[in-house]
């Protein structure tokens, strides 16, 4: 009895740190519109003044700062992305596309890979005739132009800019994945890109490393209010990128990243309903 009474604590305490993110999440404009606000509040009882551009506090200053904001900004997108992938919308697209993956059999994968070649080829002309009839023409002006017909020059362009739209890249990978994949094929080999992935990792810690090594701190003399007021300035722009970064994060796995495995399930199911 008392393991399930803590059991129950600590899941109860769970939820409520989760609702806590979540509510800073949806929040966040309301606490940046805030922190800008006291910032505002600060400058009115100072006299402000801009360093120049050149002088070597600014660049010092700025240096510092840009590499700050780097590291809080990805660091906290990360953080949001691991939140929006706990929430409820996300969990049950990853549900059903799981269970739509388990329906594919190795079996499956010559059809898979037909059926993946047909949907983008006609993927392709649906946006081709989505797009000229939006511009005011007919998707039959566009056989008769690829068949040697002559058009007006604005009808020309028209043609010419649906005939260069490419057909999305589509694989068994890219469905059976749960992540995305950027080389051309299934059959890349990932050694191509892994170390230009590796050092693109690196740039932060990278950064962080070269301004923590060069940097040489003293303490202000005489720090007055002035002084205070001045530092909480510069610092303020952090929390405001910090909750960008932590509430695009959240969003991106909560909208984007749940379309895209919708998608995914929804060929899948398609896939799977032919075979």
């Amino acid at each position: 009895m008392k393991n399930n009474g803590f059991d129950g604590g600590l899941l109860e305490y769970g939820n409520l740190m989760k609702r806590g993110y979540t509510y800073f999440v949806s929040n966040a404009g309301k606490i940046i519109a805030a922190i800008t606000a006291a910032v505002a509040v600060l400058v009115t009882f100072t006299d402000v003044s801009f360093a120049g551009l050149g002088s070597q506090s600014f660049t010092s200053t700025l240096a510092l700062m840009l590499v700050a904001s780097y590291l809080i900004y990805f660091s906290l997108e990360d953080a949001g992305e691991k939140l929006g992938e706990e929430c409820e919308s996300y969990t049950a697209a990853e549900e059903k596309y799981l269970a739509a993956k388990r329906k594919i059999q190795p079996s499956d994968i010559g059809k898979l890979r037909a059926f993946c070649s047909q949907y983008s080829a006609e993927e392709l002309e649906y946006r081709r005739r989505c797009y000229v009839c939006e511009m005011g023409y007919s998707y039959e002006e566009l056989e008769a132009y690829k068949d040697g017909e002559k058009f007006s020059k604005s009808a020309t362009r028209v043609f010419k800019r649906a005939l260069k739209m490419k057909a999305v890249r589509l694989g068994p990978q890219t469905l059976l994945s749960r992540e995305r994949h950027s080389g051309t094929s299934e059959l890349s080999n990932p050694e191509a890109t892994k170390m230009l992935s590796l050092i693109l990792r690196l740039i932060p810690s990278t950064l962080c490393t070269f301004l923590t090594v060069s940097v040489m701190l003293t303490a202000k003399d005489g720090l007055t209010a002035e002084g205070v007021i001045d530092s909480l300035l510069k610092l303020s722009a952090l929390p405001i990128i910090g909750f960008k970064g932590y509430s695009a994060g959240y969003l991106y796995v909560k909208d984007t990243k749940v379309l895209w495995l919708e998608t995914k399930t929804r060929l899948l199911e398609s896939f799977a309903m032919r075979k």
